[in-house]
């Protein structure tokens, strides 16, 4: 009984938090990051009648947008703090081509968000993550239509699934069984032995002792065109984009200013923090902070293949994905902990072009262009989204991890039912900022 009561309690604060951003009038509306969480909370507010004005320093998409592997990945339920991973971890480090890396220099700085990440594989908390994120899942793909249609690009969005591929039974053996997870939680996730892969995808080498395919998944074809698409819809609908750096956000009664590096003070009505890696910075602004960190990632672009893989296909052992874009085929790797500051190391990532042809041998080895970019990555796994504690005329809207691309129209669908008054489709108590800013 307590544990209900507990719950009543904090569903009744999160409706209060949610009241209290809504405008009874459509006002002004400030985002602040032009990636594709603030440009799809842009157009969903345009829908509601907001007027919107985005700042960031960058061009549209030109920051984590640009270089991810484009995966709708609608069955990434699970967080990636989990005991199974946690085991890995000792030796993927000292892997000098696995997919983990963490700077010397950057530990200290880490090890916060680090104890919280392995607080966050216990079992129970797993469970709790896995079904909040799998809440925001489900309605990912179907956001993606929504928003190629509204945009008329419908071609940049494929829907031919993602397959997992494994090279040891040890590896599949625990895929199968997470799959088995994933379709109680409404994944369609088949399981597929050496024949079937080679069916789907015949240019890959006949290597792997079997996959997961998850057939509703899709992918853009590209990242930074669809950015680019967003930014003009936004535009053509009224929205301003202005490339401004946004240097800290100052309250005055019931607006909010952004304060930019030149000292140009702008009020809106609310403001959204959708600047992505760089949100953290904002945030302590106002006083407070928020278990955000820097995933960096690396990805090289290779020239199309004779045979092109139909869908993206990832190997999570050694860890490398490869998906097929209209610019060539982009091969992306694993995660390294640096700052934002650090200068790029791209040995690892050119290292695994090697794995990469023992998968798809027509694959070259001749890069045409390499990549790197920032994720906001919580401890947790889960996203920020809703109103700040104390001061709900600023919006969160960030900390979505690899889910950034997959979870933009939801999030942006979210935030602005919440600011229309209208209660949204998902519970967004789990990824309320009260749990999370402090």
């Amino acid at each position: 009984m307590l544990r209900n009561h507990a719950s009543s309690f904090e569903q009744n604060d999160s409706m209060s938090a949610l009241s209290a951003v809504a405008l009874s009038e459509r006002g002004r509306i400030g985002i602040i990051g032009a990636g594709v969480v603030g440009l799809c909370c842009a157009i969903h507010l345009q829908r509601q009648g907001f007027r919107v004005e985005v700042v960031d320093p960058r061009d549209p998409g030109e920051g984590a947008s640009l270089g991810n592997v484009g995966i709708i990945a609608i069955s990434e339920v699970f967080p990636v703090a989990r005991a199974a991973t946690l085991r890995r971890v000792p030796r993927m480090l000292f892997d000098p081509t696995g997919p983990l890396v963490v700077k010397y220099r950057y530990a200290p700085f880490i090890a916060p968000w680090l104890i919280r990440f392995v607080a966050a594989s216990r079992p129970a908390e797993v469970r709790r993550i896995t079904r909040a994120l799998a809440s925001l899942l489900a309605p990912a793909m179907e956001a993606w239509r929504d928003m190629v249609r509204a945009c008329g690009v419908e071609h940049r969005l494929v829907s031919q699934g993602w397959l997992r591929l494994f090279t040891t039974r040890r590896n599949l053996a625990i895929a199968v069984r997470d799959a088995e997870l994933q379709r109680e939680l409404g994944v369609r996730a088949d399981v597929l032995g050496t024949a079937e892969i080679c069916d789907l995808e015949p240019a890959l080498a006949p290597i792997f002792a079997g996959g997961i395919f998850f057939p509703g998944a899709g992918n853009l074809t590209s990242p930074l065109g669809m950015m680019r698409v967003l930014a003009a819809h936004v535009v053509q609908n009224g929205g301003i984009i202005e490339k401004r750096e946004a240097s800290h956000i100052e309250i005055a009664d019931s607006q909010v200013a952004v304060v930019d590096v030149s000292g140009t003070r702008t009020t809106y009505d609310r403001v959204i923090i959708a600047a992505g890696a760089w949100s953290r910075r904002l945030i302590r602004t106002l006083g407070l902070d928020v278990p955000l960190d820097t995933e960096r990632g690396y990805h090289i672009m290779l020239p199309t293949p004779s045979q092109p893989l139909r869908r993206p296909v990832t190997v999570p052992d050694p860890g490398y994905t490869l998906v097929q874009m209209e610019d060539g085929m982009r091969l992306t790797t694993g995660a390294e902990f640096a700052g934002l500051s650090a200068p790029p190391d791209f040995r690892r990532i050119w290292r695994m072009i090697k794995h990469a042809q023992t998968g798809l041998p027509g694959l070259s080895p001749h890069p045409i262009g390499e990549w790197l970019g920032f994720r906001p990555s919580m401890p947790k796994s889960m996203p920020v989204i809703g109103p700040v504690p104390r001061y709900p005329q600023v919006i969160l809207a960030f900390g979505h991890g690899h889910l950034g691309l997959t979870l933009a129209p939801v999030t942006g669908q979210l935030v602005a039912a919440t600011l229309a008054g209208r209660v949204p489709q998902i519970d967004l108590t789990p990824f309320l900022p009260m749990h999370s800013v402090r």
